[in-house]
């Protein structure tokens, strides 16, 4: 009998192990669903205040209805959820309406920022992509509409929130709510279509992002619908370019006068031998232009020439200097937008919390209500 007991003992404890085994392989790892995902979708880096986009990564369609987005003024983003084949907000959407109630200036709500819902088959970007506990969450970002960007979180839970199911489970489920779009099929996305090339296809050889060697927070952006935007000092400030020979021109309501950049191989200097390298990532690419359409090779001593080119005009400035006799500018309540951009200029920042517009200048913050004065801070 105790021999008998103990084959017994044995059996249970083989079938236990295998058991164990099975249910092992079934759960999924967290770090190789995270390789996965990152591999699957290329993210998008986009400027401290979400303003605009710095270097875009893959373009994904939205494959189910109900996303709902707020404008990035918003200083949150909406949560969504994905379960049971339909996108909703639920009592998650609803708490961080109160939290970003909570977090807006000027006690303005969540409803106060413009809302968008988008139907399915419309674009967006990835922002972030993060493997959490009981599910996956994707930060998105959309293209300008009516000149706003709109930006979401969507998470899509795991059916066990305790277990982080099998990687390809898992793949299966953000396939049916996003898909990556191929390559060669993301020219019609929010205006990132690259321009006819000019002289030898040099513009396509120089859009990238470009970092200051010294100051490594800084940085010029050459986008390649023609869009420049330069962050310097904690400010952003954008226009448009175009390329002369080895020059980049930039101009723009933010921009004073015109700015030079010599491109010299894969940097651009600007004043006083300033230089902003391109990142390691983008060089690659940009190289792979044909022979015959890129600019001929710089040789070594090129660069010495560069010291006949005028000197560039000042640092970048948000508004020129008043006149030295002049009066200073003064703001009234109920005055035009017009009128404030009369006697102060453009804003460096634009805010719209429906009805309400807020101007942000380097010392001031102007409200609108109804399109005039309501209050300056």
């Amino acid at each position: 009998m105790k021999q008998v007991w103990s084959f017994r003992a044995f059996v249970f404890v083989i079938i236990a192990s295998i058991s164990s085994l099975v249910l092992s392989a079934q759960a999924g790892d967290p770090a190789v669903l995270g390789q996965r995902l990152y591999s699957q979708f290329k993210l998008t880096t986009t400027m401290p205040d979400r303003s605009d986009i710095v270097t875009a990564g893959d373009v994904v369609v939205i494959h189910k209805p109900g996303l709902l987005m707020y404008a990035v003024a918003s200083p949150m983003p909406p949560s969504n959820t994905y379960k049971n084949g339909k996108i909703s907000q639920g009592w998650g959407g609803f708490g961080k309406d109160l939290m970003i109630t909570m977090a807006a200036p000027g006690g303005a709500t969540a409803t106060d920022y413009p809302h968008r819902q988008f139907v399915p088959e419309e674009k967006c970007w990835v922002r972030g992509i993060q493997v959490q506990k009981d599910g996956v969450l994707f930060q998105l970002y959309s293209d300008p509409y009516d000149d706003i960007r709109y930006y979401a979180n969507l998470k899509i839970p795991f059916p066990n929130k305790k277990e982080v199911p099998p990687v390809d489970t898992v793949m299966q489920m953000v396939a049916e709510v996003l898909g990556a779009v191929p390559t060669d099929n993301q020219g019609d996305q929010g205006g990132q279509q690259v321009p006819a090339q000019g002289d030898a296809g040099q513009p396509a050889l120089i859009q990238g992002t470009y970092f200051d060697r010294g100051n490594k927070t800084d940085f010029v952006a050459l986008r390649p619908n023609g869009v420049i935007i330069l962050f310097q000092s904690g400010k952003t400030y954008g226009g448009t370019f175009e390329v002369a020979g080895n020059t980049v021109i930039a101009s723009g309501p933010q921009i004073r006068g015109k700015v030079q950049l010599n491109i010299v191989g894969n940097t651009l200097t600007y004043k006083h031998g300033t230089t902003y390298e391109k990142q390691a990532s983008e060089i690659q690419g940009s190289n792979t232009a044909p022979a015959q359409a890129a600019p001929a090779p710089v040789a070594p001593p090129a660069p010495a020439p560069m010291q006949d080119i005028a000197p560039p005009p000042p640092p970048v400035d948000a508004q020129p200097p008043p006149p030295v006799n002049a009066p200073p500018p003064t703001i009234a309540l109920d005055q035009t937008m017009d009128q404030v951009t009369a006697g102060l200029g453009h804003p460096l920042r634009v805010a719209k919390l429906g009805a309400m517009v807020i101007f942000y200048y380097k010392d001031m913050k102007v409200t609108f209500k109804n399109g005039k004065v309501s209050n300056v801070e």
